[in-house]
Order: structure tokens, then sequence, then C-alpha cells
């Protein structure tokens, strides 16, 4: 008997005996006829050898409902396929969810197939420090006609990937009972308990309908368990809700196409140099247009379009210590870097368009950042630095960055008392302590390598932008409960226009105070001691001393 006719007859003859037992003993004899006189097979069962099996399971001859029969030990043959839709059903349907047996499979009497769907599902975490797990991930399903079981997240069984920083995985799932179109799912951590902090911080969760085609997203932005960057952790199991997601904009769309917010904008920075340097001397340069602190700097700057006040920019520069050690004062290409951005901004120094193609556009910021960075290389100015660059379009509420290194900024959203983080540029780093970096030298990054992005801004949203040293000492929620304490009552949330000034002033150095604080406490759980502790596998304490350095933007 060839081997097809065998594993169709073992497919058949199951099948027929859910409809009628005369059925089934017709199929056998027809089929068992056609044996007559064929040595007799002998099926293998999952993790045996070889043998005699009395079981009419047939799982325990290799099939499972979507693997099909495989055996391929002794033959050319890979895979076959049954064709299911010429087996009778049974009238009564079977149970919503199959039924599995000793391996884990469901079993064939249980399924019903015109209830099975397919999932393409992408998980993304977040980019930040701590982000990550190594720990297994669990998803349910929930739609309009019922929930899934709870399906485990894994490449093969009992093998699940790791869930890092920054990266996006895919899985292909099955459900064995449709949930119809979905609207909420659940997704579970179970944490790898020898990692740090357990936790993980999940950005969003995509689920494709292979049967359908349907696309639903699912924002997270929240700890699964203790935050790995002294933050605030939640709960293991977190019921995440569909985003309803805008339209993407069409390429080549023009600013008049955009729709008019008309913001105000107003911002206030403020710097302190490391301590080491303050004993040293060197003291903090601030104004509301620019500054510097050891070798942090900063900039602010407002520009007009059609001779109208409608664009801002700003932006935060870091340079490399240690160039020092070679007589290199770093902090002169951080603040040069800086300068010329606020001057191309403005107009004070011309930039000429490589082509029509390549036009220079001042509300870009990576064109600001190509344009300084090519003149301080112009300069000669040696040393290198970090930054970030950031345009808001005040007539269309659009916030445009370009970052290169660990630099960054988090938008601040939400009403007085209730704000939350809604965006936050990830470290953009070569491995822990190498951020990306601009510089003299052969093996420096250069601004095409810088991150960009682009973000719809609304009416009493906060802008905080900082370097490194607000980040490695102060958590997201720590930053959110400095900026709570100072915009209380935001009459920027109240359609009345951006802050003063004097509550700009005071929210970037109250961050930088206490940013400042945190570095100098050695027994501190900060971002920083949690990710020097995963890093080099000992356990770390204490904030990171560092310049630091703070621009806070509001629009109204």
């Amino acid at each position: 008997m060839l081997r097809s006719s065998r594993l169709a007859y073992r497919a058949l003859t199951h099948a027929l005996a859910c409809t009628s037992k005369s059925a089934a003993e017709s199929g056998a004899n027809v089929l068992a006829a056609a044996a007559t006189g064929r040595k007799r097979w002998e099926p293998e069962s999952r993790g045996g050898r070889r043998g005699q099996s009395s079981s009419s399971d047939p799982h325990l001859h290799g099939w499972s409902p979507y693997k099909g029969f495989a055996d391929t030990a002794n033959d050319d043959m890979g895979f076959v396929e049954v064709d299911l839709s010429m087996v009778p059903r049974p009238v009564a349907s079977g149970p919503a969810a199959a039924t599995s047996d000793r391996d884990g499979d469901a079993t064939f009497a249980s399924v019903d197939f015109g209830s099975v769907r397919h999932y393409r599902i992408e998980v993304t975490t977040a980019a930040v420090r701590g982000a990550g797990t190594s720990g297994s991930v669990e998803i349910t399903l929930i739609g309009n006609q019922g929930v899934s079981p709870p399906i485990s997240l894994e490449y093969a069984t009992d093998f699940t990937p790791r869930f890092e920083r920054g990266t996006t995985l895919p899985f292909r799932v099955t459900s064995y009972m449709d949930p119809g179109r979905l609207n909420q799912v659940q997704v579970r951590l179970i944490p790898e308990m020898s990692q740090v902090g357990h936790g993980w911080l999940l950005e969003n969760v995509k689920v494709t309908s292979e049967e359908t085609g349907d696309v639903s997203h699912f924002h997270s932005r929240k700890w699964f368990g203790e935050s790995d960057c002294g933050g605030r952790g939640g709960p293991l199991s977190q019921l995440l809700a569909q985003d309803v997601c805008p339209g993407k904009r069409e390429r080549g769309e023009t600013r008049a196409d955009l729709p008019v917010v008309n913001l105000t904008v107003s911002a206030a920075g403020a710097t302190v140099p490391h301590v080491d340097k303050t004993k040293e001397g060197i003291r903090a340069v601030m104004q509301r247009e620019w500054g510097h602190g050891g070798e942090d700097a900063y900039f602010f700057n407002s520009s007009k379009i059609e001779g109208e006040k409608n664009l801002a920019a700003f932006g935060v520069a870091d340079g490399v210590y240690m160039w020092r050690w070679q007589g290199i004062d770093a902090g002169e290409f951080s603040r040069r870097l800086m300068g010329l951005a606020s001057e191309v901004f403005s107009g004070f120094t011309e930039v000429k368009s490589e082509s029509n193609e390549h036009k220079f556009e001042k509300n870009r910021p990576e064109h600001l950042l190509k344009a300084a960075y090519a003149g301080v290389r112009e300069e000669g100015v040696q040393g290198s630095t970090t930054a970030c660059i950031a345009t808001i379009d005040q007539t269309h509420g659009l916030l445009r960055s370009a970052n290169v290194g660990d630099s960054g900024f988090m938008i601040v959203r939400g009403d007085p008392g209730n704000r939350d983080v809604c965006h936050r540029s990830p470290h953009q780093e070569h491995e822990f302590g190498r951020p990306f970096q601009l510089g003299h030298h052969a093996n420096s990054d250069t601004p095409e390598d810088a991150m960009l992005t682009a973000f719809p801004l609304e009416p009493g949203d906060i802008v905080v932008m900082g370097s490194d040293g607000l980040w490695d000492n102060l958590s997201e929620i720590e930053i959110l409960d400095v900026i709570e304490s100072v915009f209380q009552g935001s009459s920027a949330s109240a359609g009345l226009g951006a802050e003063s000034q004097g509550v700009m002033n005071r929210a970037s150095r109250e961050l930088v105070s206490a940013a400042y604080t945190a570095s100098m406490d050695k027994r501190r759980t900060t971002p920083y001691s949690l990710a020097a502790t995963e890093w080099f596998d000992m356990v770390y304490s204490g904030g990171k001393k560092d310049d630091i350095t703070v621009v806070v933007v509001n629009v109204g």
C-alpha cells in the first residue's frame, strides 16, 4: 500500500468515525481491501521507536490538525496534506476551544475547523534602557464574538525569544475559536527571575488577521512588572485597548496640506557642570536662548517663514569629556555645534542647497544638524558630542526631531495632575556607555545616522529635552513629578496660551536640581545604576555625576 494511501486511510477512518459508525466501517473496508497482501506498516509514536501501537489516537502517530502527517525518517515523503473538505462533518459543532493531548496539541475530534483563525502578531519593546526582558509572554485575543485562550509567544515549544529593547518580534499564532473583530488584547509577562528588575516595557502590539486582513494596533508604553529604569512598575498582566490610528500622511504632502492649529511656544533652559568641574571654578552660563555648562550646551530660537513667526527650534549637545586627556576641549565642539544650528535657523549663516532634490529647509532638524556639523568641521574644531535638535511648526502643531546619541526628549501630555509620557526618544548607543556622537575624528558618526521622528503636538503639551545627565539620574515618573509640581493649573491646558517665562525658568531649573541631587546620592536607585547592574552583571547603586542640561518647552 502506498504511503499516501496509508495516511489517507488513517485520516478518513478517524474522521468518518465522527459521523456514523456504518460510514466509518464502509470506508475502512474499502481501503482495507486495497491493502490485502501488503506488508503491514508499523507507525512510530512520538518520542519512541517504530513499533506496534494499539492506540487509535492519530496524535500518537505524529498527526496534528495543522501539521498534517509528517514521518520522514526512512522515506522521501516529506509532508502529506489531507483535504478535510472531502470528509463529512458532524452535525453538532465541537467545543469553542480545542482540547489538547498530552503533548499540548489540539486533538482532531475537538477542532471546529470553521472557527480556526490565524494571526500575525508583531510585538515592539520600548527603546529605553532596561526595557527588554528574557521572560515569557502570553497574549489573549478579545473580540466581539469571544475570547481566545492565552497564546504563548514563542518560536518553538518552551523556546521564548528575548524581547530586547528597541526590537519588534514577529509571531504567527493560531486560535481554535473565532474571537471576531478584535477590540482588546490581554498581555501577560512571566518573568525570568534572574534578570534585574524582572520588568518589561512594552511599546505596542500589532495584530493582523490572515483570514480577513484586518489590522489592529494596541498601544501600551507601560511597564509589566518592576521597572528596570527607576520608574513606576505595573502588573504582570494588563489589558490593552485598540488604538484608533489616524491615516499616514502621503509623501510629498506640503505644509499647506496640514491642519492649522496656531500654537504659541514658551521655553527655558538650565544647566550645571559636573561637581568636580565646579570645584575647578567652571561655572554655568544660562540665558533664555542659549547656555552651556561643562561640555554641555543648549539653544532655543524662533524664526519666521514667509513673514510669520511660526517656527521654533531648540537643541542640546553633550561633549565628550575624555578628549581633555588629549588636550582638547570637547565643550568647544558642543557649544559651536549648537551656536551654528541657531545661526543657520535664524538665517545669519547662509546654507547652500546641494540640489533641488535636497533643498535646505530650516523647519527640518536634520538639515540644521547637517549644516551645523559641516560648519564645525570647516572651522577645524576638535572633539565630539552627542546632539539632539527639534523644531516646532507652530502653525501646524508638528514637532520634528533629529537625535544622535543618548541626549533626547520626551513629551508630556494630559490635564494637570493626570499627565503622562506620550512619547520618549530612544537612546542611540553602539553599546552601553558608547553613544553615537559627532566628531572630528575618522570613526565619528554622522548626521545621516540621526534618528528622525515627527510627532503632532496638542495645546498644553510639555517637551522636556536633556543631556544624559538628566536621563541617567531621573526616571520618567520622577520627571513627571517635577512637571506636575510646577505646571499646576496650566494656562496652556485651559486654552490661554503657553506658560509664562517665569514658570518655564522654574521648571527647567527644578529638573536640573533634582537630577543633580540624584547624581550625588550613592545609595539611590537610578536609571543608570539599573542599566549598569544589568550590563556589568554586578550590583551597582547611586547616581551618575555628570554635566546636566535641560530645555523645557510648552505649547498652548
